[in-house]
């Protein structure tokens, strides 16, 4: 009986799977599109809401999920302060390191910092730490308590334990 299930899902898994370019499919993409697989590139593509496609193109492609701009951000810090779940989605399942942090910031406190829940969530999935201080700023939980978000807080604090 599992069996005929699973067989009625193939077409749909594989549809899914057709969607989702090959390293190769999108390094071509990119070539045809001009854009250089670069970490410059990636994070210029993670400050502009209409630029995610491609954005999760590079991602594919092989460009450094943890590239970093010249004040220490990373590309998922970017794609976070930005709202761009995809794209922290596609950086994360690339590699990307969810506890990096950068002048008193991390993906999350950032994610905090914006109120956005689904972001919260996706990093807290991840590994990402609620207590971790990123430098000499405060932890995501001390912002969402400082912020009075009492969602956010109760989130935080149930990964915190």
């Amino acid at each position: 009986m599992k069996f005929h299930r699973i067989f009625l899902l193939l077409p749909a898994l594989l549809a899914l799977a057709a969607c989702q370019p090959t390293p190769e499919q999108a390094r071509e993409k990119l070539a045809k599109m001009n854009v250089p697989q670069s970490d410059e590139a990636l994070l210029a593509q993670t400050k502009s809401g209409k630029t995610e496609d491609v954005a999760k193109l590079l991602v594919t492609a092989g460009v450094d999920p943890n590239a970093r701009q010249a004040n220490g951000m990373t590309a998922l810090m970017s794609a976070v302060f930005n709202g761009q779940a995809e794209v922290a989605k596609a950086l994360i399942d690339k590699g990307a390191d969810v506890k990096l942090d950068a002048k008193g910031f991390n993906a999350l406190s950032l994610a905090v910092e914006k109120g956005n829940k689904d972001m919260v969530k996706l990093l807290l999935a991840h590994g990402a730490d609620p207590k971790a201080r990123p430098g000499s700023g405060l932890s995501a939980l001390e912002k969402a308590q400082q912020r009075q978000n009492a969602e956010l807080v109760e989130l935080l604090q149930e990964k915190a334990k």
